[in-house]
């Protein structure tokens, strides 16, 4: 199951329209570390934010981060399920 954190940034601090699935992963295992059984990824606006707020506090050699641009659902005809 995976689960996203939509970070609510002020206007101001967003980087654009655009939407971003942000990870953290572990270099060790190549995989994202889980919480109870969820993994930590968040959906966000502010990218660069939400990279520094991972990265706080942890070992660069250990830790790093992955970005990807979330489509847009704007112009699909098919729909989609939340």
């Amino acid at each position: 199951m995976s689960q996203f954190i939509l970070t609510k940034a002020a206007i101001a601090e967003t980087e654009g329209d655009q939407l971003f699935s942000v990870r953290l992963i572990d270099r060790r295992t190549g995989e994202v570390p889980n919480v109870n059984g969820v993994p930590l990824s968040l959906l966000t606006m502010s990218p660069r934010a939400a990279v520094s707020a991972f990265m706080q506090g942890r070992d660069q050699h250990v830790w790093r981060t992955e970005i990807e641009p979330v489509p847009s659902l704007a112009g699909r005809s098919h729909g989609a399920a939340f």
